[in-house]
């Protein structure tokens, strides 16, 4: 096969210009317009705070509560969840209570309750949206072992 001396050039011009015409036709990129859906934005929570109560006397949970802010239904359920666990009758018990309020509610909700009294230690917590007994054990009167 004999080359011709014009053929090298022809193949370099045909090279350039096959490149130039690809740099054009990314420059001139069709845009497709589709339709922008965004998914709902997880709930955040504005405010979460832990409180601490002294209930001498076995009773006022919802009291407490719904002086704190709590929503009624929530210190309502929250106290039928924990009686029987207050320490009435047998000097009383003591709460951490964890609270919260989600944006743009007007009143407090409660995420976990841990009732300690004598003997018992209670567990309120909040679980797929519901207020459950988590857990009650006995409370250990030895020194932990290290």
């Amino acid at each position: 096969m004999t080359r011709s001396p014009l053929m090298l050039p022809m193949l370099a011009a045909a090279g350039i210009a096959a490149v130039h015409g690809a740099a054009q036709a990314e420059a001139q990129a069709a845009f497709v317009r589709a339709p922008l859906t965004l998914a709902a934005p997880a709930p955040e929570l504005a405010l979460m705070v832990a409180l601490k109560v002294q209930l001498p006397l076995g009773r006022g949970l919802a009291a407490q509560l719904l002086q704190a802010g709590v929503d009624q239904n929530d210190a309502a359920a929250t106290a039928r969840i924990a009686a029987g666990h207050l320490g009435d009758g047998s000097g009383g018990c003591s709460a951490k209570i964890e609270i919260s309020r989600p944006v743009g509610a007007t009143a407090f909700r409660v995420e976990r309750v841990e009732l300690t009294t004598n003997g018992q230690r209670t567990v309120i917590e909040r679980r797929q949206g519901q207020l459950s007994l988590a857990s009650t054990s006995g409370i250990s009167r030895s020194l932990p072992l290290i």
